[in-house]
């Protein structure tokens, strides 16, 4: 299993926080923001980690470089942002010799991984996405699920009368073939990629995630999600690896 850790936002929505310092480094109760991202890829067992950086990159490196890891380690920075699907073809000669477990670093989510693998592998999918119920998923960018826990739809990609009541929570997990499908240019993940991997036939699949999940995205969100991971400190300290905490600042 290899893994890639997207990393590459500019923040704008979070100014003036992020002036200074990448948005995945900003704190969220203690430790930096990307370090819940970064949990997963130990759960994981990953043997290679891919992370993309563009704003303040310097901010990621530091976190990066003070992690105990198992894993052989490449930052890929991008000078112009190449967005996740572009961040992610430009490593795939490095990470095209396995699975690859994929996580944007502006979430905070207690995911079972070892849970979420052996769904992938026991469905034979080319491509898994962890979703999440939402009450507006229609309005924002519903995923359809099908039978079978098959992704049907994305965001009304294929149909315009697609619904769903989940939304794509930043997390997945996918089969090399899916680099045949993105783009070296500036492109998402999730209308090349992914869109592309449904329109080809392949088997993708949707993880349904219903406990926390936090998107860091705005002033709003980042405020709860640091007022959530406090007062539930005790379930994230059983959670996180022992690798974490020598992240704590």
């Amino acid at each position: 299993m290899n893994g890639f850790l997207l990393a590459a936002g500019r923040g704008t929505r979070l100014k003036p926080l992020t002036d200074k310092t990448a948005k995945p480094a900003l704190p969220v109760s203690g430790l930096p923001m990307l370090a819940y991202s970064l949990n997963f890829f130990y759960q994981a067992g990953v043997t290679k980690l891919a992370v993309n950086t563009h704003h303040f990159p310097q901010s990621i490196e530091r976190i990066l470089n003070k992690a105990e890891h198992p894993w052989e380690l490449k930052v890929s920075h991008e000078k112009d942002l190449l967005d996740t699907g572009g961040g992610v073809k430009n490593c795939e000669e490095f990470l095209a010799d396995a699975p690859v477990l994929l996580a944007n670093a502006d979430i905070v989510a207690d995911v079972d991984i070892p849970r979420l693998l052996r769904f992938h592998e026991a469905r034979g999918a080319a491509l898994t996405l962890v979703t999440v119920p939402h009450a507006n998923a229609n309005e924002i960018a519903p995923i359809t699920i099908g039978d079978d826990d098959a992704i049907v739809d994305i965001n009304r990609t294929f149909d315009k009368k697609s619904t769903g009541k989940h939304l794509y929570a930043g997390i997945a997990v996918f089969e090399p073939e899916l680099f045949t499908y993105l783009k070296k240019e500036p492109s998402s993940i999730v209308y090349t990629g992914y869109t592309g991997m449904i329109a080809a036939g392949k088997r993708v699949c949707a993880y349904i995630h219903e406990d926390r999940w936090y998107d860091c995205g705005t002033p709003e969100s980042y405020a709860a999600v640091n007022r959530a991971v406090a007062i539930d400190a005790w379930h994230w300290s059983k959670l996180l690896r022992p690798e974490i905490e020598v992240l704590r600042l």
